[in-house]
């Protein structure tokens, strides 16, 4: 890729950035109570003023409006996509494998609790036009079954078929979600692979192999917490592929008597200069902590295209996923000062 080109992608990601988001507005719209007060602020908001321009406050259902959210995000990083010409271009189509399992899990969830109304919007009817997965039969589909014939030609097929069956009760989501999330990874490392030498694919691996270890340490602390799941249901549904943290370590986590003790092996982990001094009430607040740091750090510093990339997709996600948290904190009325403990930033 050309200097120009490198120079026209990191600029536009950055520029678009520029319009997340700011740490004062959460600090505001954390303390909304109503859903259209939360719209007709965005509506004015650079960063979703276009997306949102046609949008009734009083009217729009909420996954409806959470679909909006995402949308915009879709479509900054597609355009960002879109100013990529060279030989690594699949590298920067990774997202699309991320966004196609998010619709299948999405649909799985609807499925597992049978609440189509409360789901309404929230799988992404946007996305068609950009994936082989065949959306209309996905919106239709009510058990997995079916589901599977809305991936007949996909990767995802032979995925999801050693699990098929017509019973929604007999679903097995984490298993399910272990498989898309294993697939992912597999695609990530095959393109790094591919078309990157040196210090930016170790850095890129780097930036991988981070996801998959936060990642597997929030589903030992979630599945101990909450669910006081056996060891072995656990280490079946851990990323075990390309990740630095040994099965012994893993092992060492699963086995803790006390879930809550997995902070501290953060807080004394490489991971630990990424933290802030902010008291961390959860394990999922103080790893997608250290995601949201690592990212902000690339965005500002790297100079390398790829980096810069994924440093955006991070950050939009985790604004995504703060403006969902404070659009369920609305819907239960939770003290705004609760909801900004949900959030990152």
């Amino acid at each position: 890729m050309s200097s120009w080109a490198n120079n026209t992608v990191i600029a536009k990601a950055k520029s678009i950035y520029g319009n997340f988001i700011k740490p004062d507005e959460y600090e505001k719209i954390s303390k909304f109570k109503s859903l259209p007060e939360l719209v007709g602020y965005l509506k004015k908001h650079e960063n979703y003023k276009t997306i949102l321009k046609d949008v009734k406050e009083n009217s729009i259902h909420r996954g409806n409006f959470e679909s909006l959210i995402k949308k915009n995000s879709f479509d900054q990083i597609y355009r960002l996509t879109k100013q990529v010409f060279s030989k690594d271009l699949e590298f920067y189509e990774i997202n699309l494998v991320h966004q196609e399992n998010e619709v299948i899990l999405t649909s799985l969830r609807t499925m597992i609790s049978d609440d189509y109304y409360e789901s309404k919007g929230k799988i992404p009817f946007f996305f068609d036009v950009h994936t082989t997965i065949d959306m209309s039969l996905v919106l239709k589909a009510t058990n997995l079954n079916e589901l599977l014939k809305a991936l007949e030609k996909t990767p995802y097929h032979e995925i999801l078929k050693p699990y098929d069956t017509k019973d929604n009760q007999q679903i097995q989501y984490l298993e399910i979600e272990n498989a898309l999330e294993a697939y992912y990874y597999d695609e990530a490392f095959k393109k790094i692979e591919k078309h990157y030498k040196g210090q930016l694919r170790k850095d890129l691996k780097s930036i991988f192999q981070t996801r998959i270890e936060l990642g597997n340490i929030i589903k030992i602390y979630r599945l101990k917490k909450f669910y006081k799941a056996d060891p072995m249901i656990i280490r079946n549904v851990l990323i075990k592929k390309n990740s630095r943290i040994s099965e012994k370590k893993l092992d060492e986590l699963i086995l803790l008597p006390d879930p809550d003790a997995i902070l501290k092996y953060l807080s004394t982990s490489e991971f630990s200069r990424f933290t802030s001094d902010k008291d961390y009430v959860y394990v999922e607040y103080y790893a997608g902590k250290i995601e949201f740091n690592l990212a902000k750090k690339f965005m500002y510093y790297s100079k390398d295209v790829p980096k810069v990339f994924l440093s955006f997709i991070t950050l939009s996600e985790f604004e995504i996923e703060n403006l969902t948290n404070i659009i369920e904190g609305i819907r239960y009325q939770v003290d705004d000062h609760e909801i900004r403990q949900m959030l990152i930033y």
